[in-house]
């Protein structure tokens, strides 16, 4: 109890009192410099918060900006398409008139040329007396297919390079008859598309390989009987030119199924070299194409039993059935600029008879037949 009553005396000596309120003002002056700085630094946030709405302000800006050029930048990548598209346009144009200027007094010489009975009869024998080989597939090369003078005249109708341009080197094809060619080849070019394929070459070509292409229906479809030819009316797919150039190569591959027939003629113009025809191929270990599309087969498992020079007005017709064939002009083929122009056309069934055939097989068999079938 003493003791508690000197301690409370003690600190109301003079000395404990200055010392107390020293402390108290020390404390004041401590409150007060805490709150500046706590005011200092509301307004260093306050500052800092208008940055970052200016800055954020700035990154929509920067992103509303790099949205408009990212438009901008496509809108001149479509306009520099359209304009190599115009000059492309324009580049044909002039290739047609040219051709036309070229060609003009020749044209006349075209009614003279298409006498269909002659063309008729010379196709007939030319393809009657090619001889049709067994190995790798059923195959025949045709020599002389066409009177020299209607060749002549085909070549001298092939439409301009530039026509082709609209596809990449490796795909350049026009489907004949054309949409777009010089008057000359337009008309010469039509006529063998619509006469002189379907009416001469494709039925002598199915006369020539009558044996075979029974063999393949009835092992294919068995419904048929013993005379299939008779029940499966035969067509003719569009023909296409094709244009190839140093560095083309295609796979080993067969055909389109429905396409029982393929015809591959030469287009050789003066000049131009007989390499680099087409290979045919025995396939190791070969299996049925599963499917109407291409049916394509590694180069390992090919060997090439016979090379088809390229040479004028020759015609490689055979039987899309086994092996492969393949074809390549090397990168550095010469001259630089080679052009290799070649036509092709199939002959299969007609759609309706396609659809039928599928309908009478064998339920595990439709799927080796399945696909497109309106084209081949």
């Amino acid at each position: 109890m003493l003791s508690r009553l000197l301690r409370s005396l003690d600190l109301l000596r003079p000395r404990t009192i200055a010392q107390l309120a020293k402390g108290e003002h020390d404390t004041r002056q401590d409150v007060r410099s805490l709150v500046a700085t706590v005011k200092q630094l509301e307004r260093q946030v306050s500052t800092l918060r208008s940055q970052q709405e200016e800055l954020l302000a700035r990154v929509d800006e920067i992103r509303r900006t790099a949205r408009q050029t990212e438009t901008l930048v496509g809108k001149v990548g479509s306009i520099e398409e359209k304009l190599d598209e115009l000059a492309l346009r324009e580049r044909q144009l002039r290739a047609i008139q040219r051709a036309d200027a070229r060609l003009d007094e020749r044209e006349r010489d075209l009614d003279r040329l298409l006498q269909p009975d002659t063309i008729a009869a010379h196709v007939r024998a030319a393809i009657a007396a090619a001889t049709v080989h067994d190995d790798p597939f059923p195959y025949a090369v045709v020599d002389n297919l066409l009177p020299d003078a209607v060749f002549e005249a085909l070549i001298r109708g092939l439409p301009p390079s530039e026509l082709f341009a609209d596809r990449t080197i490796n795909r350049q094809q026009l489907t004949v008859p054309f949409e777009l060619a010089p008057r000359y080849g337009r008309r010469v070019w039509a006529f063998m598309s619509e006469s002189i394929v379907p009416d001469m070459i494709a039925p002598a070509m199915l006369d020539r390989f009558a044996p075979q292409v029974a063999a393949w229906l009835q092992s294919n479809f068995p419904a048929l009987g013993e005379a299939p030819l008779e029940q499966v009316p035969m067509t003719c797919s569009d023909g296409r030119i094709m244009l190839r150039r140093p560095g083309y190569y295609i796979r080993p591959h067969r055909d389109p199924k429905w396409g029982f027939l393929t015809c591959l003629i030469y287009l050789k113009r003066p000049g131009d070299e007989e390499s680099w025809g087409t290979d045919l191929c025995r396939v190791k270990e070969d299996e049925e194409a599963r499917g109407a599309k291409p049916h394509w087969i590694d180069e390992t498992q090919c060997e090439v039993v016979e090379r088809v020079a390229f040479r004028r007005n020759r015609a490689l017709m055979f039987l899309n059935s086994v092996g492969a064939h393949t074809a390549r002009i090397p990168d550095d083929a010469q001259p630089p600029d080679l052009e290799r122009y070649a036509y092709q056309f199939r002959v299969g069934a007609r759609s309706e008879t396609i659809q039928w055939l599928i309908e009478n097989l064998p339920a595990e068999r439709r799927a080796m037949w399945a696909g497109k079938v309106d084209t081949y």
